[in-house]
């Protein structure tokens, strides 16, 4: 086939919906070469996160789903039903973060925690690949709930998932004392820890909130301030983040987000007949001068919720009623978006970019591929 007819065919596949590209791959052996290169996956995936709005992932205890031309869609993953999960009855499903089109998860325990021992998995919601992590090679003792990341190298394309294990004093049990921080290389398959006793201050871990990453490193906020933690994922380093100026240490609940691909951090503050949103927008990586502060004024008065996406200037929110909300920053109105099929349970929401990353090239220590996200020969 000539090559201009194959680029032509190429810009016109990397605009189509991944589950499209795994049954085309069936076309022809230029069509499966075309869909299986390296430069084409680049293509897509860099297509893929400057989409408007992006693609949403929902999850409830023990399910995910995906949203399509407003219609919610179970996904078909058997591992969720697997023998090996079926004796945890209590078990939920807890995002601990997303980078390129995956998902990093594990299941929180019967009090909704996080322990080092749990395992980790990474999905790709769109091809139903799922990769089961190692454990970490190390017993600890006296620790609390750690704070785990997930994110990208782009020096060594490696992906990378993050963990901070806090030991706190035994005459105590709340004062923390030494802190060791374990990364996950998906380029080697395992774990090692970094140094003896890093200093890493308790970073705040919330059931509705994931590490944020950004610029290729994963944020947190601290968990009795409103600094800003970043663990640099190529040079493995922490550094602390210039925060917001003004009084925002004094919100009732904050957030922290990527919007319009810039550091975004929320603050609420509950006001006599409506509650108040800060949002402050860091619009030069880094750069403490480039703040920005915008108010958004919202009708409800749940006291949890998080922003999910900018949709054509208008942010979604997920809120603990068990809703979603569109708020136009503009008008100062805010209406629902219209998804239909969202499950009846409490779930959760997630702005997600489809993507051709495969787990099957990264070395395994266990792989489980959903049927629908088997070849279709």
């Amino acid at each position: 086939m000539p090559n201009l007819l194959l680029d032509i065919i190429g810009e016109i596949l990397s605009r189509l919906p991944v589950k499209s590209l795994l049954r085309f791959r069936c076309v022809s052996q230029d069509w499966r070469c075309l869909i299986s290169d390296s430069f084409f996956k680049t293509l897509y995936n860099n297509l893929s996160t400057e989409k408007n709005p992006s693609s949403l992932v929902i999850t409830d205890r023990t399910n995910f789903y995906t949203v399509e031309d407003n219609s919610c869609h179970k996904l078909d993953i058997p591992f969720l039903n697997s023998t090996e999960l079926l004796g945890n009855w209590w078990r939920e499903i807890k995002v601990l973060g997303l980078c390129n089109g995956l998902l990093c998860f594990s299941f929180s325990d019967a009090n909704g925690g996080y322990q080092y021992r749990d395992c980790i998995y990474l999905l790709n919601p769109a091809t139903r690949e799922l990769k089961k992590l190692p454990h970490i090679p190390f017993e600890i003792f006296r620790y609390h709930s750690p704070r785990v990341g997930f994110g990208f190298d782009p020096m060594s394309k490696d992906y990378k998932v993050v963990m901070i294990v806090y030991y706190d004093d035994y005459r105590t049990e709340f004062m923390i004392i030494q802190s060791n921080v374990w990364v996950y290389s998906s380029n080697s398959d395992n774990w090692r820890k970094l140094g003896d006793d890093i200093p890493v201050a308790e970073l705040d871990v919330q059931d509705s909130r994931t590490a944020t990453v950004i610029n290729a490193a994963i944020h947190w906020m601290l968990y009795t301030s409103c600094s800003i933690f970043s663990f640099d994922l190529v040079h493995e380093v922490f550094r602390e983040l210039p925060q917001p100026p003004g009084n925002s240490g004094n919100s009732c609940y904050r957030h922290m987000a990527v919007m319009g691909r810039c550091l975004t951090v929320f603050f609420k503050h509950y006001k006599q007949n409506y509650s108040l949103i800060e949002m402050w927008v860091m619009k030069e990586y880094g750069v403490k001068e480039s703040w920005t502060k915008q108010h958004i004024i919202v009708n409800y008065f749940g006291w949890e919720f998080k922003p999910i996406e900018f949709r054509n200037n208008e942010i979604l929110f997920w809120h603990h009623d068990n809703k979603l909300v569109l708020y136009n920053s503009r008008s100062k109105t805010e209406r629902n978006p219209g998804i239909h099929g969202l499950p009846i349970t409490t779930f959760k929401a997630y702005s997600h970019n489809e993507s051709l990353v495969t787990l099957k090239g990264l070395p395994t220590s266990s792989m489980v591929i959903g049927q629908k996200g088997k070849e279709e020969d």
